[in-house]
């Protein structure tokens, strides 16, 4: 049975062919290397995080917070990307706090009262992050009006523009990659507020694969990234570079939870297994 790849976290449509010239290299050397059963393409059609739990998944993308708690049974971290972004020094990334460039809404405690649109309960980047600059702010446990859940960052950020939000936390790769690719509509957002940096989402495999392909896949990723003749798919893809990690990595995000367990704030929603949720309140 072949492999199950696939690059969903930062595939725009805009930068589908850069993303398949990636993974062909990438497949291209692990052939060469004798791994068998690499697919031709990225499986798309598939949810990804039912992707996650199949044990012939060759390659992915996860959220670090994924990593860290309701996938970590499935999932191994390999590496982790840099991305050529401000605030992505050293393999990290941050999360922007964006509104309506025409809301009176230019600091943090602006906010409150508002409608926060939020991508995914297991998103460090659209709640994690966030979630450790609302909690000393809230009262009673409470801050926003309402959280809306989306489903993605892009989404996240059309209910803004449509009015239907008015916050959103976005993290930095996506933002710099909208901005790039739809200025038209990205010029109605502003950014108020960064997030603290934390390891960047990292490249996964099922824990069930073979330590001589996580080898393999290390190396052809290097190859990958170090190809002359791949420079401007990486320029397309924001990506220079990456940096080896384990799911160890990913503990870091626990300290972006505890200003939310100190303050009572459970608000925001949080992965099930995670301290927050335990809580009985995310």
């Amino acid at each position: 049975m072949t492999r199950i790849a696939n690059l969903p976290w930062y595939d725009f449509p805009e930068t589908a062919a850069s993303t398949d010239a990636f993974w062909r290299a990438v497949a291209a050397r692990l052939r060469s290397a004798g791994i068998a059963d690499v697919p031709d393409e990225l499986a798309r059609d598939d949810a990804h995080d039912e992707q996650w739990r199949h044990p012939r998944l060759l390659l992915s993308q996860a959220c670090g917070y994924d990593v860290l708690y309701d996938s970590r049974a499935h999932l191994r971290a390999i590496a982790r990307p840099q991305f050529s972004v401000p605030g992505c020094a050293g393999g990290g990334y941050q999360s922007a706090i964006v509104v309506r460039a025409d809301a009176p809404l230019r600091t943090l405690e602006d906010l409150r009262g508002s409608v926060c649109a939020v991508n995914e309960r297991t998103s460090h980047s659209g709640t994690n992050a966030l979630r450790a600059l609302i909690a000393p702010l809230a009262r009673a446990g409470r801050f926003f009006r309402e959280v809306a859940m989306t489903g993605a960052h892009t989404t996240s950020m059309e209910m803004l523009r449509d009015g239907q939000a008015d916050v959103a936390c976005v993290d930095v790769v996506v933002l710099a990659l909208a901005r790039r690719l739809r200025s038209a509509e990205m010029s109605d957002l502003c950014e108020i507020a960064r997030t603290a940096p934390a390891p960047a989402p990292p490249l996964v495999t099922s824990h069930a694969t073979e330590p001589e392909v996580v080898a393999a896949l290390r190396e052809a990723l290097s190859g990958a990234l170090a190809d002359p003749s791949l420079r401007r798919v990486r320029e397309d893809l924001l990506i220079e570079g990456w940096h080896p990690c384990a799911a160890s990595t990913y503990d870091a995000l626990c300290a972006f939870e505890q200003p939310a367990l100190e303050h009572g704030y459970f608000e925001l929603p949080a992965p099930i297994t995670s301290p927050l949720s335990m809580n009985g309140r995310a």
